[in-house]
């Protein structure tokens, strides 16, 4: 097996574990690793996109291999500044 038929069995097996969610919420399937699914907030309803992606596990010329460790510190990060900025945001308008 090639590289990107080990991808793509990594990205099979991940939706296969997956399934069991995605059919219990009546996930709409759009594309090989693509579901919808439908969500009512307030009686109002919204659609919510699920995408499986076999992310790179070794480093090339182009990009480095992915960790989803590091991912998750970066979003963490991330997150921590834009709640403080929201918090920045609303004591402003309360003085």
């Amino acid at each position: 097996m090639n590289t990107t038929e080990r991808k793509s069995v990594a990205r099979a097996e991940t939706i296969k574990a997956l399934m069991n969610v995605l059919e219990e919420n009546e996930a709409v399937q759009f594309g090989d690793a693509n579901f919808a699914i439908l969500q009512t907030i307030e009686g109002e309803e919204f659609w919510t996109e699920v995408s499986v992606k076999t992310k790179a596990n070794k480093a090339t010329k182009v990009s480095p291999a992915f960790d989803p460790f590091e991912a998750a510190e970066k979003w963490k990060a991330e997150t921590e500044i834009k709640r403080i900025k929201k918090a920045e945001k609303a004591a402003k308008k309360e003085a």
